[in-house]
């Protein structure tokens, strides 16, 4: 039994120390507390929230209500203990970023028409396209937003027709703080950390575009939205 014991001690020992990285090792490193910020921030954590909870107290009442050096009040079922390792193990390799993006990604060149952008955000109800150079530099996120702020300047100016107006031109500032980049192997928890900073310096992160190394001006494999976040938690929700 004592065996159990250990399995079940080594292995949430393990996941404290997970908690502790994902937390930057924070002064108040409560596993508790640690959870509880986890939380807020990981749809994986979100998971296994109530079960972590649950086997943090039964980890202090073997820890802290021994009997003696070899009889425990309280034993952990080896269900249990194998549940307790298979958490750590999908912590230790969480899914990856690019399971949850949007493939193939759709994206138009820098003198893409307009019109074509216009009719595109109609009929594949998308509501964001990268913009590239011909030589795949990327230019920036185009959103429905920069298309309404664009139509409004240009009905009060009466300037060109939206035949003689190319994608780039629609570009403002915006897309420097809208859209951000990850590698192809960055995880849920890259991906989620990305969105939770934006949140927390008050930008407007539209997108993460995924790419092979991270490079803005790589093809891009995948685009993941807020929308997408959603997505991610409807999934663990029904695991």
């Amino acid at each position: 039994m004592n065996e159990i014991v250990e399995r079940f001690e080594v292995t949430f020992n393990q996941i404290h120390q997970l908690l502790k990285e994902l937390n930057g090792y924070p002064k108040n490193d409560n596993f508790v507390e640690l959870l509880n910020r986890s939380k807020v921030k990981h749809s994986v954590i979100r998971t296994y929230f109530d079960q972590l909870k649950q086997y943090a107290k039964l980890r202090n009442a073997i820890v802290h209500e021994r009997v003696d050096e070899d009889y425990y009040i309280a034993t952990p079922h080896i269900d249990v203990v194998e549940q307790l390792e298979h958490i750590k193990q999908t912590l230790e390799q969480p899914p990856q970023a690019l399971d949850f993006a949007t493939r193939p990604v759709m994206f138009f060149t820098a003198d893409t028409p307009l019109v074509k952008v216009i009719d595109a955000f109609e009929r594949h109800r998308v509501s964001q396209f990268p913009i590239y150079t011909k030589d795949h530099q990327f230019l920036g996120l185009l959103t429905n937003g920069c298309v309404v702020r664009w139509l409004s300047r240009s009905v009060r100016e009466e300037s060109e027709s939206l035949y003689d107006v190319m994608a780039e031109q629609l570009l403002d500032d915006e897309y420097h703080q809208n859209v951000q980049f990850l590698a192809r192997n960055g995880t849920v928890f890259d991906l989620e950390e990305r969105f939770e900073n934006s949140l927390e310096e008050n930008r407007k992160l539209k997108a993460v575009l995924i790419t092979e190394s991270g490079d803005k001006d790589g093809p891009p494999m995948g685009i993941v939205t807020t929308w997408d976040l959603i997505k991610i938690d409807r999934g663990s929700d029904d695991e």
